[in-house]
């Protein structure tokens, strides 16, 4: 009797987390209207419009518990039988707590992302971007840097070996030009990244081939700073 007891309530415990998750979800689509599901993933303007799409997408993350956008079997065969289109491209850090698609709210197709340590700029780096505004005609380039880098912090560090070294020399710059700024640690830090997010900026804006595009208003190149405890995107311009 006692063990029907412990199994029927074993039971009701499990249909009563069932039923709380299936709540919660609704109030959750609830919480987004129609018309604002509508504009996150049917965005018509992304051509000329990339960077309101973008806000837009982060504004809805900041509240949201999970990503909604559409990554199921049919959407992905849609987009493996047409060219892909996305309407920018995110140069980002490696950093395993910035995601672009979900920091953007966006789904499959949409973001060209460039993932590396310190968000740093190289010639692979480069000739990736040319690759996107030339083959793919996708007008914004976003160079997105976060707080509580921890390969900004190594370029206060010594003794760095390895190809780490590599990424750290691109990046002492930023933080000699942070440490004459004075401060505390931690604004020297965040003074770092964002010199760092401006210092790779203005190398993609010096490429040739980029420079062109952007001459000729095919391409606007911009940069942010994510905020990894509140999911803010902070943009620099």
């Amino acid at each position: 009797m006692k063990e029907k007891k412990e199994l029927l309530l074993a039971i009701f415990i499990l249909a009563a987390l069932f039923c709380a998750k299936i709540f919660v979800e609704d109030l959750e689509k609830k919480s987004l209207s129609n018309d604002t599901q509508n504009s996150i993933q049917t965005y018509s303007n992304t051509e000329t419009d990339s960077l309101s799409r973008l806000k837009k997408g982060n504004e809805i993350y900041l509240d949201a518990t999970y990503n909604k956008n559409i990554i199921d079997k049919n959407t992905r065969k849609k987009l493996n039988e047409g060219k892909q289109k996305p309407y920018a491209v995110i140069l980002t850090c490696s950093d395993s707590r910035v995601v672009p698609e979900n920091i953007f709210y966006t789904g499959l197709g949409e973001l060209f992302v460039i993932r590396v340590a310190g968000n740093v700029v190289d010639d692979t780096v480069l000739g990736s971007i040319e690759y996107a505004i030339t083959k793919l005609d996708v007008p914004l380039v976003v160079v997105m840097g976060h707080d509580d880098c921890g390969v900004v912090k190594g370029a206060s560090e010594k003794n760095i070996n390895g190809k780490l070294e590599t990424i750290v020399k691109k990046i002492k710059p930023s933080y000699e030009k942070a440490k004459l700024q004075g401060g505390s640690q931690e604004e020297i830090y965040n003074n770092a990244v964002k010199f760092n997010t401006e210092n790779s900026i203005n190398l993609i804006k010096e490429n040739e081939i980029i420079k062109k595009y952007i001459d000729e208003k095919k391409v606007k190149v911009t940069g942010s700073n994510y905020d990894m405890e509140t999911g803010l995107v902070k943009w620099l311009d």
